[in-house]
């Protein structure tokens, strides 16, 4: 499971769609300097072959990997730290957005629904960047077992910022950069716990 991880998220980092490419390079790279992984020189087709090679299905698509991706790596993480993470997800989310707390409860469809166009835009960016750490951090998770507290918080704290610049504009970046600062904090707490403290799944 691990290989067909990998071979996703190189044929992510090599799209042709620049916005998914940016931020799956940046995943790479900052793994690639943590010594977790070294990426190849294959292209994106030259993946795609390898994929079936090795018996995997193989995406013609972005969408598709992404999707495969997450499939892979909801496996993979387990599920405590999965409730966890939605927990900290929906606490963000009624501290936030207050007013939209009861339809939360109820569902996050409906709590999406509800949200006038302004919230539904800061709505938006912010699940994307979490989205796009999560992804980034449970790869770490996978990767990562025999590296140290600190290579995780150079990790995390390096695309933090590369995360910053490709998912939020100027004016997005100076009113959520303190909180999202802090919020990255819990993420990389509560992934280190099960990195490092070997908590049972």
């Amino acid at each position: 499971m691990k290989k067909e991880m990998i071979y996703l998220l190189e044929y992510l980092s090599k799209s042709v769609q620049t916005d998914v490419a940016q931020v799956y390079r940046a995943i790479v790279e900052e793994l690639e300097r943590t010594l977790l992984y070294a990426p190849s020189r294959y292209s994106q087709t030259n993946i795609q072959t390898l994929m079936s090679r090795s018996g995997y299905r193989v995406p013609s698509q972005s969408e598709e990997a992404v999707m495969m991706l997450d499939t892979l790596l909801e496996i993979a993480v387990p599920q405590t730290l999965k409730e966890y993470r939605k927990t900290i997800f929906h606490t963000l989310l009624m501290a936030n957005f207050p007013t939209k707390k009861s339809f939360l409860e109820h569902s996050l469809a409906l709590f999406e629904s509800q949200l006038e166009p302004v919230e539904k835009s800061i709505y938006h960016t912010i699940f994307t960047y979490i989205v796009c750490l999560n992804r980034a951090l449970s790869l770490f998770y996978i990767l990562g077992k025999k590296s140290t507290p600190e290579s995780l918080i150079s990790f995390s704290q390096a695309l933090h910022v590369r995360l910053l610049s490709l998912v939020f504009n100027e004016e997005e970046k100076a009113f959520l950069t303190k909180g999202l600062q802090e919020l990255m904090g819990v993420y990389v707490g509560l992934y280190g716990k099960y990195i490092y403290e070997e908590i049972p799944c």
